[in-house]
């Protein structure tokens, strides 16, 4: 495990740059999985990115969206970016605060639409 909690993974990983490659539910159905291609490996002196999960467990709310100008021609756009992190945050509700879930927003093609708000009661990282 890299990361036990979200203030350690906060604290210590900044996913921007980094490619969302896969999205998944665990088998019990109210974990979810986000595997990510940790860019920062590279500027760090690494030979390779590492395959990063980010797991958001028991969540009781996941809200995808896409935006509404994503161009559907692949000529324009490469695919990776429309999956490139541009923002991952926590968000500070006190109706989340209260119940001791943890809600963070990941932002993709901008910085207004989250591309993906997740509440949930743990997060953390692990090594695929």
């Amino acid at each position: 495990m890299l990361a036990s909690n979200l203030n350690e993974i906060l604290d210590n990983f900044d996913f921007t740059d980094s490619i969302i490659t896969c999205v998944e539910w665990a088998d019990n159905l109210i974990d979810l999985i986000i595997t990510v291609d940790y860019y920062w490996d590279i500027q760090d002196g690494r030979d390779d990115t590492r395959l990063l999960k980010l797991v958001f467990k028991n969540c009781i709310n996941a809200n995808f969206k896409a935006s509404a100008e994503l161009p559907i021609n692949n000529d324009i756009t490469s695919a990776d970016s429309l999956f490139t992190i541009v923002l991952f945050k926590e968000i500070k509700k006190s109706e989340h605060v209260q119940y001791r879930q943890n809600c963070v927003e990941i932002f993709t093609t901008d910085y207004s639409i989250p591309w993906l708000t997740v509440v949930c009661s743990e997060v953390f990282l692990v090594e695929k």
